[in-house]
């Protein structure tokens, strides 16, 4: 009776779980009889046997219109299929059908004993109707996504003190320091030359080589010279370490940014304190030599390579030349490398982070807030957009809606957020032929998004849990956005339930099975932006990104500068 299979969940990073078949727990009748008897409480079967009351609500039902083939396979077992699906919109049709049912078989006492009768009448009262053990496999699963979101949580708590640590010390991406660069630019130049003037103070007994490697992630805000920091390094070299003459030796044809010329002297390495030369090609031992004579013409003879290139280490002219260095420099050579990562924006969670995407890196991600809207398609995504930013479908730069897949490609667009220029990208909808769940999260980039919207236009699909299960376990925040709420309420009201009672029973079910507070639920008509959680929701993404562009600052001014130092290699 109880069959497991095993399945790899396409988002959950490998992560394997049981998956279980619907389950009988009472003891079963023979196959044939219980078919029978299953038969004979539906469309199929004959009227022998069923009081007038059972008749009656018989012929009320619809059944070629119910879902998951109810009509053939039964209530309980559509119920159960619904429930495993968690398609809560067919298990309420289901349910209410079921119900009506139990209440026909109940006033003509025509209860079979496979169903237990009077006294499982609360069992069938309950929206979704499970197996124990598919309760319990749905506990699990909720127990899992509870440990995500404690998680996700604990990251944004230590963002939020980082934030609070930058502010407390007066630090400020805008701020500039003497030479107009950006506090952490000036962060990354006193560090280096620190080092560097450290090295070239240790006593030796001859003229020296330090080659200097730097891997430094620049930020969207470094809007200077790219020789600036090479030369900074120089320049703050000489005065951290007192030097009088630095002579800089740039490559063929670059040149130095004018208001740099008058802290270092380009190309005249006569009587200079040390020799500063740029990104030279050292593989071929004649150019060593030539290195050799700046050191002889210098006052000291020391010499620093800045991301030279001195042939690979395992090939016979690599060893070469470095064996000619050492012969050379009789001081000693020393490498040091300074490596300053790229500004985490994820967490590596179960590996490596998926791929950035090129359309996500080239419009400048890391340094504003980047919102995207994503959902199964036709739920309205594309109206949002243009209501979150007051326009209407005809309006020039408005997104093109319609009833078919209109999102066919990631599609940025600028709003404003106290001052500062952000992005929202309305991204086509999940789970469709042409863009599959399993490849979905990796190819729109989620994971490096600052607020997703997971948008629905009724019930939330799998697709659209799966997706929150992956935003959790990345710590991104998300909201979950039930759209188009003015037409439930219209379809409930013609049903005799008032607008609060239909509002109330949908938010108790999104909080359920999202397992967000309900401030992190919005129920929105594009249509009627005035109205229900539009404002709030609106407030409440503004307020998300900028937090998010204070994390992305918070994270760039605090970001370490790794310095590695080994000697007799180069």
């Amino acid at each position: 009776l109880l069959t497991a299979n095993v399945y790899s969940n396409p988002l959950s990073s490998g992560v394997r779980r049981p998956a279980y078949a619907s389950t009988q727990f009472r003891a079963a009748a023979p196959r044939c009889l219980r078919t029978q008897n299953l038969r004979a409480f539906s469309s199929l079967g004959g009227t022998e046997g069923k009081s007038e009351a059972y008749l009656e609500w018989e012929r009320s039902v619809d059944w070629d219109s119910l879902p998951y083939n109810a009509k053939e396979i039964g209530l309980n077992q559509a119920v159960e299929m619904a429930a495993r699906r968690r398609d809560t919109a067919a298990a309420r049709i289901l349910e209410k059908v079921r119900r009506g049912q139990h209440e026909a078989e109940m006033a003509g006492r025509d209860v079979p004993w496979y169903r237990g009768g009077s006294k499982d009448r609360e069992r069938y009262d309950g929206v979704m109707v499970m197996s124990p053990l598919e309760e319990q496999r749905m506990q699990i699963e909720r127990t899992k996504r509870q440990q995500d979101q404690a998680a996700a949580e604990e990251v944004w708590r230590k963002e939020d003190e980082l934030v609070q640590y930058v502010r407390s010390q007066g630090l400020r991406i805008d701020d500039r320091d003497s030479f107009g660069l950006p506090m952490d630019v000036s962060k990354i130049l006193n560090d280096a030359a620190g080092a560097l003037s450290k090295a070239l103070s240790e006593p030796t007994q001859g003229p020296k080589l330090i080659s200097l490697k730097t891997a430094i992630d620049p930020m969207p805000w470094w809007e200077f010279d790219p020789n600036t920091i090479p030369v900074g390094i120089a320049r703050v070299l000489k005065s951290a370490a007192g030097l009088g003459k630095v002579a800089v030796v740039p490559p063929g044809g670059v040149s130095i940014p004018d208001e740099l010329l008058r802290y270092v002297d380009v190309n005249d390495v006569d009587g200079a304190d040390v020799v500063y030369v740029m990104n030279p090609d050292l593989s071929n031992p004649n150019i060593i030599h030539e290195l050799h004579s700046f050191a002889q013409r210098s006052r000291t003879g020391d010499v620093i390579v800045l991301n030279g290139y001195f042939g690979e280490p395992s090939e016979r002219d690599g060893k070469a030349v470095r064996q000619l260095c050492k012969e050379l420099f009789s001081g000693g050579v020393q490498a040091l490398q300074f490596i300053m990562e790229p500004v985490r924006l994820t967490r590596n969670v179960g590996g490596d982070p998926y791929p950035l995407p090129e359309w996500l890196k080239a419009s400048g991600y890391k340094a504003t807030g980047n919102l995207a809207i994503t959902g199964n398609s036709g739920t309205g995504k594309s109206s949002l957009n243009n209501a979150m930013r007051g326009l209407r479908p005809r309006d020039d730069g408005a997104a093109a809606v319609g009833v078919k897949e209109t999102t066919l490609e990631p599609t940025p667009y600028d709003i404003t957020v106290d001052g500062h220029e952000m992005k929202m990208y309305d991204l086509p909808g999940a789970g469709t032929p042409k863009f599959p769940l399993d490849t979905y999260v990796r190819n729109m980039g989620i994971k490096y998004f600052d607020l997703v919207i997971v948008a629905s236009a009724g019930r939330f699909t799998e697709n659209d849990l799966e997706l929150m299960d992956e935003l959790r376990r990345n710590g991104v925040p998300f909201f979950a956005l039930r759209t188009k709420i003015d037409l439930e309420l219209r379809n409930a009201e013609s049903d005799g339930t008032s607008p609060d009672e239909t509002i109330q029973k949908i938010r108790k079910d999104l909080e359920h099975y999202t397992m967000l507070p309900s401030d992190k639920i919005y129920m929105v008509s594009s249509r009627r932006p005035e109205e229900f959680d539009f404002q709030r929701l609106k407030q409440d993404t503004n307020d998300a990104l900028t937090r998010a562009l204070d994390v992305k600052l918070a994270k760039a001014l605090t970001r370490k500068l790794e310095i590695k130092g080994v000697w007799n290699a180069v």
